[in-house]
């Protein structure tokens, strides 16, 4: 008897909190909606959409012709969308870890009491603020092979000859990954630096105690500590990377021949050079997918390494 008047005040109490959720979630819902109607309109929508374009013959004045999925077997069977692949996928080889590294070795030098931290500290993310043109232009003209400052300080080491940074397919990929780097390392450092506040200080001081060296201590203290803060460095860094366009449209337009052109490049001459919309949307879905897939295998070697 008593067992059933436990449970009949356990279902009243059930049914009175019902109607108590429903109106949780209805408010949670109400405070959706400013962010979810911007989201549908600006992100949802160009998605679907671009899906749609991807199976036709589109241009600039519209659809032409339904294709299915002729475009996508058109972009797997030419040579050139694993060229530009490749392109994208080795400035992420060159750019994401040199930019990693030169940021948390900017924030442990910041991290310590030295003279004028503050000031350093803006210094290094000043770029940051700028726009991609801008960053562009001002290493454009500081590797420009005659005049530029660049070989005119290396002439100064004794170099005898001019490096013809951005025509030579030897040495344009680096020039693509400093000019990169000098703009992205403040905005790494600062997040790193984020990091390195959040370890407590204690640990280091029991650490020296216990007689462990500075290197020891990077290793197993300030490392593990960073571990969140180095995944999602490195996830961002590799789909902006991957992403790579404005640099190379301004300093080298995809040259010296073909070998600076990237995947959103290709994407952009397609669609609006060539005036290929629905081969341009297509390539941009498998393009979204590849990045997907590759975070989804960046996460699944990180999670696993942490575990």
């Amino acid at each position: 008897m008593e067992t059933k008047l436990r449970e009949g005040k356990g279902s009243a109490a059930l049914r009175r909190s019902e109607p108590l959720r429903l109106r949780t979630e209805l408010k949670a819902i109400i405070y959706l909606i400013p962010f979810l109607v911007p989201f549908a309109v600006f992100y949802l929508w160009p998605v679907l959409r671009g899906a749609w374009m991807s199976l036709h013959v589109w241009g600039i004045q519209g659809m032409e012709k339904y294709v299915a999925f002729a475009n996508y077997k058109k972009i797997l069977t030419n040579s050139d969308f694993y060229t530009y692949l490749w392109h994208s996928l080795y400035f992420v080889l060159l750019c994401a870890p040199t930019v990693i590294i030169l940021g948390l070795v900017l924030a442990l030098i910041i991290n310590q009491n030295i003279w004028l931290r503050t000031l350093i500290r803006s210094v290094y993310f000043l770029p940051y603020v700028l726009s991609v043109s801008v960053i562009s232009f001002i290493w454009l003209r500081l590797f420009d092979a005659k005049n530029g400052p660049v070989n005119a300080f290396l002439h100064l080491l004794g170099l005898p000859q001019d490096i013809h940074w951005l025509t030579d397919h030897r040495f344009v990929w680096w020039a693509i990954t400093i000019a990169t780097d000098w703009w992205t390392v403040g905005f790494v450092m600062v997040l790193f630096l984020a990091g390195l506040q959040e370890i407590p200080a204690d640990q280091y001081e029991a650490a020296k105690i216990d007689g462990a060296n500075a290197w020891k201590r990077f290793l197993h203290i300030t490392l593990p500590g960073l571990s969140r803060v180095l995944k999602i460095q490195i996830f961002y860094q590799i789909i902006s990377c991957l992403k790579l366009f404005g640099q190379v449209q301004i300093m080298t337009g995809g040259g010296p021949g073909d070998s600076t052109n990237t995947m959103i490049r290709y994407i952009y001459v397609t669609g609006f050079k060539k005036d290929m919309f629905g081969l341009a949307s297509a390539q941009s879905i498998i393009f979204c997918i590849i990045m997907l897939l590759i975070a989804v295998i960046q996460f699944k070697i990180t999670d696993r390494s942490n575990g």
